[in-house]
């Protein structure tokens, strides 16, 4: 059995957006060599968009002057339509300030200027990852939130209806919630939905 420095590290899957061939290989070959796996490569950014969504890969590393849409516009299409807050690195060898900035609406969590070597991509890419992992779990703990406060919402509600209609207190109300949701195997939240939908279709 392993212990815990034995355990087996599971490399990161990263995607390459670049529509230069020979650029591309270069880029693979480093992030191989650098323990990464390479899982896919975009040769333009539409292919990008479509190839996160096939692969799931941690980490994008994209160009930005790339045919049918650019890099900029791909992450920011990738980072608008999904749950989970994928890093992308542009690597471009584009370095005005504009594009810094543009970058940074995107959703862009690195840039680098090429030419690029084994030194700069290795951090670029262990940092954005580290950042997006923590998006993620905020992310998480405020959906996670939103979630309790809307149940709570939905609960109280419910638990009111039943107090003015079956003329019991609170508790008593909560009760025979707490014994229903058990009775039907499903939610406080559910059932209190369900309440709540029953009277507004009587009243």
């Amino acid at each position: 059995m392993l212990d815990s420095s034995e355990k087996k590290v599971i490399p990161l899957k990263i995607l390459l957006a670049e529509d230069d061939v020979a650029v591309a290989k270069a880029y693979e070959s480093i992030l191989q060599t650098a323990g990464y796996r390479v899982v896919g490569l975009a040769h333009d950014g539409m292919d990008a968009v479509s190839m996160t969504y096939d692969l799931n890969p941690d980490i994008i590393l994209m160009d930005i002057k790339m045919p049918r849409m650019d890099g900029l516009e791909a992450a920011r299409s990738i980072n608008n339509t999904r749950k989970t807050f994928i890093p992308i690195v542009l690597v471009t060898a584009y370095s005005a300030r504009s594009l810094v900035e543009k970058a940074k609406s995107c959703g862009v969590l690195g840039y680098l200027v090429k030419p690029v070597h084994l030194d700069d991509l290795v951090p670029a890419v262990e940092m954005a990852h580290s950042a997006a992992q923590k998006i993620n779990a905020l992310e998480g703990v405020v959906h996670n939130l939103s979630e309790e406060l809307e149940a709570r919402k939905l609960v109280e509600k419910a638990k009111g209806i039943l107090m003015r209609h079956l003329k019991v207190e609170e508790d008593e109300a909560m009760k025979m919630m707490q014994k229903e949701s058990t009775r039907q195997r499903i939610k406080l939240k559910e059932l209190a939905r369900a309440i709540i939908a029953s009277h507004s279709v009587m009243t």
